[in-house]
């Protein structure tokens, strides 16, 4: 496909979504009081080399520096061990986007806001002939007038909103992703995380879920119904896989004990 040099035209199609819509996704902060209830939600963490100057400038800013890369973290809606969304209906379509409340990074697909927005148009190319190698949506400037980015920046406003918020999410709760990794530091699954390409996936700590919760803005009752729904949602992704998944069990015994120190 030969793609216009400085614009990336796209257009989602639902027809291969069953292709790209896997089992998980990135959220941020910012987004866990409206999806709590669908998704089970940990923590990944991620290694990061720097495309420019830009780059490692916001880099440093929501991750932590090891050698040449850096680790960044995010929250992790879903199960990404299973191949399709579980919010994707029968008909290709996405349940949460007629909800009015689709995940930003879902939005901005193939695209992603870890990247500068300069520098979307080599994400765009990439994300082509890796992970999205199968999507339908890439158009060249012939078949459609739908360019996403162009010059540098999102030319579509639903676009650049995800991508301010979702960067913005990720600027919030940086603070507590460097606390969780610390904590992950002393445990021998990091020397591992080190030297491989995976995600490092952990429960969120106990000790800092209600400051987090606060922080994304759930009250007191939203803090129980939490917990809850997200016991619920752990419980379903090991009843479903039918085998050991060790970190959502290790999410069932930090809710247990949250609610037991409740009573």
């Amino acid at each position: 496909m030969n793609l216009k040099k400085g614009t990336c035209n796209f257009k989602c199609v639902s027809e291969c979504a069953g292709k790209c819509c896997g089992g998980a996704t990135m959220i941020t902060i910012d987004e866990i009081a409206k999806l709590y209830d669908v998704f089970p939600i940990t923590v990944g963490f991620r290694k990061y080399g720097p495309a420019d100057e830009g780059h490692e400038a916001f880099l440093e800013a929501v991750g932590s520096r090891s050698g040449k890369v850096f680790i960044v973290g995010d929250f992790i809606a879903g199960n990404w061990r299973k191949g399709l969304c579980s919010q994707l209906g029968a008909d290709n379509l996405c349940k949460l986007h007629t909800e009015g409340r689709k995940p930003y990074q879902c939005s901005i697909v193939p695209f992603c806001a870890v990247y500068p927005e300069e520098r979307q148009d080599a994400v765009f190319a990439s994300q082509r002939e890796t992970a999205f190698k199968q999507c339908g949506g890439y158009m060249t400037y012939h078949e459609t007038e739908d360019a996403v980015w162009k010059s540098g920046r999102f030319v579509q406003p639903d676009y650049a909103e995800a991508f301010s918020c979702f960067r913005n999410g990720m600027l919030r709760q940086a603070g507590f992703m460097r606390k969780i990794l610390a904590e992950l530091k002393k445990q021998p699954v990091f020397t591992s995380f080190l030297r491989g390409n995976g995600i490092l996936e952990a429960a969120i700590p106990g000790y800092l879920l209600f400051d987090l919760l606060d922080s994304a803005g759930l009250t007191a009752e939203g803090r129980e119904d939490f917990i809850r729904a997200q016991r619920d949602r752990c419980l379903r992704e090991l009843q479903s896989s039918g085998k050991h998944v060790a970190v959502f069990e290790d999410c069932i015994v930090t809710l247990k004990t949250l609610q037991a120190s409740a009573r």
